[in-house]
């Protein structure tokens, strides 16, 4: 156990030692770099820096590896047992780092959109340092593990030093990715992919590595694995080589050169930090746009109001530029949200069952709910419109103001609709509503001195809760039925009564018609009879005249005459025929 060999001078143990002591202080850099790397990736929320510090979980691993094969070989001295353990130690960390980039490439591909677009601002100008820092620290471990590699003749660790160059790679493409990222180009999921790649690399040749050490001897086994190792390898090499054209046309080749950069480190360094600084005073410039006012702030005071236009403040943390929109009807919803992004089918009718439940809109039950006056629940939908008049106090005066006045908003949408009925409010009284709100919301503002003019308040639905919508709709069927019974009983009454009323008038004044009828011809025929006395007993003669002539008209009346001449002579008149003949 303590043999001691004399190449190059070095004890067994002290090499063992040393190496030892390296690897310790590989991983405990590796241990850094992957907590700096996480915690640039957690500051940004970005998946680049994600990826890149699971490519350094993967250089972590690969060091472990390299400390359990050091300390096995040098207790077990390569007996085969020793070879057994590292190739386990080998095989369940090839398969962590497989696992590892199985759900990074899951990631890549389910993960939104937002999680690969860089937002330049003072984060990424953290993150951009960070990873500044990360490719000194990579880069001079890389020379580290290869200079201790070929002086205590381990392979090991100058394949661990060539595990930590690809980790050096993989930085210089964050870098670069920021970079870009800063001026608006968005490489982020590509390079996420490609680490993700470079990992998976990493855990297959640790698995092949390890199968081999297992000694199978399947000669046909043995020749996929080769093939399909010295394949995945190729493809890596010419993903490298597409990368370093890219670098080189983009003047950028010397990242790709660590001896160059170890020779001029302090240019390098200058360089970075110069770059870092006009970085930083770029995140000074912003835009105001036509319809918004930008609030120039300098130590959190207000020192300037920007018109549209393009303009220049102290970078955080001295100064800040909030910008305000002051041209733009604000919409404040209460009872629900709208998604002014959703892209999805809409219902092919909004009933009450489904309103802000389908389509684009969500309903905010705290908010929707209420009692009315008739202690009758409620759900309630309101759109509150208003300008904003003074970018300060509405920007910095109260904190958060819109969230404010929608809490104010839903405060007096309770409190006016408790005091009308339901069917009030589902009916007749929705302009009252309005304009009772509308008057209450401008009065509150201007009390709060919030800077904001209140325009327009709309009732966008009233209707009961979803849940008795169903018992709702069949008391309102009973109501009408009930109103429908009602109003046929009221038709019939106003039908009769006066149709009965209008009869019994008609006979009363039949009756009395009846009666100034036989007065009138009693009172005629007496006046007649009277006056015909008296014509009577004035003109004698003429009145006999007259009563012979109407006797006569009585007594041949219905009755067949012939009228002859006075000289005619007699005839006789035969019933038979009917003929007269001469006598």
């Amino acid at each position: 156990m303590t043999t001691e060999t004399t190449i190059t001078g070095i004890t067994d143990s002290q090499r063992t030692r040393d190496l030892v002591n390296a690897s310790f202080l590989a991983m405990g850099v590796d241990v850094f770099l992957v907590s700096l790397k996480y915690a640039l990736a957690y500051l940004t929320n970005n998946a680049v820096l994600l990826a890149d510090a699971l490519h350094s979980c993967a250089d972590f691993a690969v060091s472990l590896v390299v400390l359990i094969s050091i300390l096995v070989k040098y207790i077990f001295h390569g007996s085969r047992r020793a070879r057994y353990a590292e190739a386990l130690v080998s095989f369940l960390i090839s398969l962590l780092l497989i696992f590892g980039s199985y759900e990074m490439f899951l990631y890549v591909w389910k993960a939104d959109i937002s999680k690969f677009i860089l937002i330049t601002d003072i984060p990424l100008i953290i993150a951009f340092t960070g990873i500044s820092i990360v490719l000194l620290i990579t880069l001079k471990m890389s020379e580290f593990k290869k200079r201790i590699g070929a002086k205590y003749n381990s392979d090991a660790f100058s394949a661990e030093g060539d595990h930590t160059f690809s980790d050096f790679l993989s930085s210089v493409s964050v870098w670069i990715t920021l970079l870009l990222g800063y001026f608006g180009v968005h490489i982020e999921r590509l390079i996420s992919l490609l680490i993700g790649l470079v990992v998976l690399n990493i855990g297959i040749r640790l698995f092949f590595t390890s199968v081999k050490r297992f000694g199978f001897k399947f000669s046909f086994l043995s020749k996929i694995i080769d093939k399909v190792h010295i394949d995945i390898v190729n493809r890596l090499r010419s993903v490298k080589k597409q990368l370093s054209s890219t670098l080189e046309k983009c003047g950028l080749k010397f990242l790709l050169l660590p001896g160059m950069i170890l020779n001029k480190m302090r240019a390098w360094i200058f360089f970075n930090a110069s770059l870092i600084v006009v970085l930083y005073l770029g995140t000074g410039f912003y835009v105001v746009l036509p319809y918004q006012t930008g609030l120039e702030l300098l130590f959190g005071k207000v020192v300037k109001e920007n018109s549209p236009g393009l303009h220049f403040h102290l970078p955080k943390p001295f100064g800040n530029a909030l910008l305000v929109d002051t041209s733009a009807m604000i919409r404040l919803e209460s009872g629900f949200r709208t998604d002014m992004n959703y892209s999805g089918a809409e219902p092919e009718m909004y009933l009450w069952e489904n309103m802000h439940s389908q389509g684009r809109y969500t309903k905010v039950p705290e908010e929707a709910l209420a009692i009315a006056g008739d202690e009758n629940l409620i759900d309630l939908n309101f759109i509150c419109y208003y300008l904003i008049t003074d970018p300060v106090q509405y920007a910095l005066n109260i904190e958060n103001a819109h969230e404010i006045l929608r809490n104010l908003f839903v405060h007096e949408i309770h409190s006016i609709c408790g005091r009308y009925a339901l069917d009030d409010l589902l009916t007749s009284e929705r302009n009252e509503i309005q304009a009772n709100l509308l008057s209450r919301m401008s009065l509150t503002a201007n009390n709060l001195i919030m800077g904001v003019d209140i325009k327009k308040v709309y009732m966008q639905e009233v209707h009961p809760p979803v849940e008795v919508i169903p018992e709702y709709r069949n008391i309102s069927s009973a109501k009408e039925k009930k109103d429908e019974i009602i109003h046929q009983a009221s038709a019939y009454s106003n039908d009769l009564v006066p149709r009965s009323r209008g009869e019994a008038i008609a006979m009363i004044m039949d009756s009395k018609a009846y009666a100034e009828e036989k007065l009138n011809n009693a009172n005629g025929e007496t006046r007649s009879y009277l006056l015909k006395e008296q014509n009577f007993s004035r003109y004698k003669t003429i009145q006999k005249t007259r009563l012979w002539w109407e006797a006569v008209e009585k007594v041949l009346k219905d009755k067949t005459l012939y009228i002859l001449p006075s000289k005619a002579q007699r005839r006789f008149i035969k019933n038979d025929d009917n003929r007269v003949k001469n006598q």
